[in-house]
């Protein structure tokens, strides 16, 4: 997709061992995420840095296979994630695009997938209707959170998430995953953390 953005002008200050912590200290184990979120980070580490650079990465885990709609803790994904975007930090010019460039690889995984494959479907009366479904799809990618969708025009819209332990990164690269998917033209995304775990992130597209 040509001319998609995403917010890169500064860093979110998100990428420590100190973030870290903090969000794994308020998980519980009833936070899961499927495993589609963890094969999307082995993918793009594999693909960037090699399978050693994944087996690494993987490394800490007690399971070391995971199965694409099984639920894993959102603990484990969390240090996936960080461990991730530590090794690929060089390559795509920080933590936090390298958390984006890890993400933007979800949408095309779970659109490939049966559940996506009908959820694709939707898009065929126009992306707006397929965005509207997002916080379904959440739901079904994620045990945690409250996600809401507020439009501010045809093709503007605001994304609200609440106790999400994702990265607004996440979101970010999500977004423009699926943007790149669906081929829209104009792309732009930019999100904000506005709380402990709360993150809005702003979308519109076309020229």
């Amino acid at each position: 997709m040509m001319g998609s953005e995403s917010s890169t002008s500064a860093d979110s200050g998100l990428g420590t061992e100190q973030e870290l912590l903090r969000r794994l200290a308020l998980t519980t184990p009833a936070d899961t995420v499927r495993g589609l979120s963890l094969h999307t980070v082995m993918d793009a580490v594999r693909t960037d840095l090699g399978e050693a650079a994944a087996e690494q990465c993987f490394g800490k885990l007690s399971e070391k296979s995971f199965r694409s709609f099984f639920h894993y803790p959102v603990s484990d994904y969390l240090q996936v994630l960080y461990a991730a975007a530590w090794m690929l930090n060089e390559r795509h010019g920080g933590f936090d695009n390298a958390v984006r460039r890890i993400a933007g690889g979800i949408a095309p995984g779970f659109l490939a997938s049966t559940v996506g494959k009908a959820f694709l479907l939707l898009s065929k009366e126009g992306p707006k209707h397929l965005i509207n479904n997002m916080p379904v799809a959440f739901k079904a990618a994620a045990s945690f959170g409250e996600v809401s969708l507020r439009w501010m025009g045809p093709r503007h819209g605001v994304l609200h998430t609440r106790r999400d332990f994702l990265l607004y990164m996440n979101h970010e690269g999500g977004l423009l995953g699926l943007f790149r998917a669906l081929e829209l033209p104009g792309a732009r995304v930019q999100g904000r953390q506005v709380g402990s775990l709360d993150n809005e992130i702003e979308f519109s597209w076309g020229d």
